[in-house]
């Protein structure tokens, strides 16, 4: 059973693993769009796309259609995610999260409750770590 839901796991978009931060203005906001932008720019054949959901609100990276990583501005915070599974999907990507961590202020841990930002789920881990290597036609870039 468990071998059947990890391999169907990577036909299906996966679940974030989503971090709160401190509230932005627009011209941070810009700036971390420009990098993400970047870093889709800079390889074009890995299969990696931009893509926008709301101007000055929220993008995402996608893998070969995929979401793996999501900025979102909502008031009075910033949402981080990164799929569970973006280090085997889209390596590159968490360079990206990280580079836009650095920037971005944490909330603690009772302000991330608040803003309603979920615990990473015990099972989806699990799940992950159980699906093993994510096959060579859904990943982007080379691990």
């Amino acid at each position: 059973m468990a071998v059947v839901a990890a391999q169907t796991r990577w036909l299906v978009p996966p679940l974030p693993s989503p971090i709160g931060f401190q509230s932005i203005n627009d011209d941070r906001f810009s700036q971390l769009r420009r990098q993400a932008m970047q870093l889709v720019e800079s390889r074009p054949r890995q299969g990696l796309q931009f893509v926008e959901e709301h101007r000055d609100a929220s993008f995402q990276i996608h893998c070969k259609g995929v979401p793996v990583l999501w900025l979102e501005r909502r008031s009075p915070h910033v949402l981080l995610q990164t799929s569970l599974d973006a280090k085997q999907r889209a390596p590159a990507v968490l360079q990206m999260r990280a580079i836009l961590q650095w920037q971005l202020e944490p909330l603690d841990y009772l302000e991330q409750v608040l803003a309603g930002v979920p615990e990473p789920v015990l099972m989806d881990r699990v799940l992950q770590m159980l699906a093993g290597e994510v096959p060579d036609g859904v990943r982007c870039g080379m691990p």
